[in-house]
């Protein structure tokens, strides 16, 4: 057993070629599946907002509810068949950018939207109205080429390109300060 272990060193010495070629290999597999082209489906909502209105006086209002959500590929593959599952059926809704798609129903009751595919970076937004004191809401979002995720959406404030300029050159100059500062602990 001793031999063993004592030969072990000269035998690594002997196999390294071997070996660096397996961890390059290894290595570059991982890259190469790190970086693999994908779908990723990310799904969510704004806001929801909810209407009175009075037609006619003596008469109870008509309430409005309205709510966009927001479907988007983020990944570099095409997601085919995907489906939108929603709570109920809305009084009725739009899909901006309009596209071809078909609508249908689970046995309890819940609505389906079918959209062929969704390109890559593609956003396609679910503008839906409704007149029914329904709380119409997305119950998931699938495909077969992927799992999907829920994500907050918010709508935020828009600076000039002044600004992003500004943030930009102190990020940079805070990037190359502790790189540099790291070259002064290290030398």
């Amino acid at each position: 057993m001793s031999e063993l272990v004592s030969s072990f060193p000269s035998f690594l010495a002997a196999q390294g070629d071997l070996i660096g070629s397996v961890a390059v290999a290894l290595f570059s597999a991982f890259l190469l599946w790190l970086f693999r082209t994908r779908v990723k489906l990310e799904w969510g909502s704004t806001s929801a907002n909810f209407h009175n209105f009075v037609v006619d006086e003596g008469r109870l209002p008509l309430s409005v509810w309205t709510e966009k959500f927001f479907i988007q590929n983020t990944g570099r593959q095409t997601a085919n068949n995907v489906e939108i599952v929603f709570t109920v059926a809305p009084t009725s809704y739009n899909l901006f950018p309009p596209r071809k798609h078909e609508k249908s129903f689970l046995d309890d009751g819940k609505f389906i939207i079918h959209v062929p595919h969704l390109a890559p970076k593609e956003l396609l937004i679910v503008d839906v109205v409704d007149m029914n004191m329904n709380r119409v809401e997305i119950v998931s979002v699938n495909s077969p080429d992927t799992i999907t995720t829920e994500v907050e959406f918010r709508t935020d404030r828009q600076y000039g390109p002044a600004l992003y300029a500004i943030v930009f050159y102190l990020m940079l100059a805070g990037l190359i300060g502790s790189i540099y500062l790291l070259i002064q602990l290290l030398s």
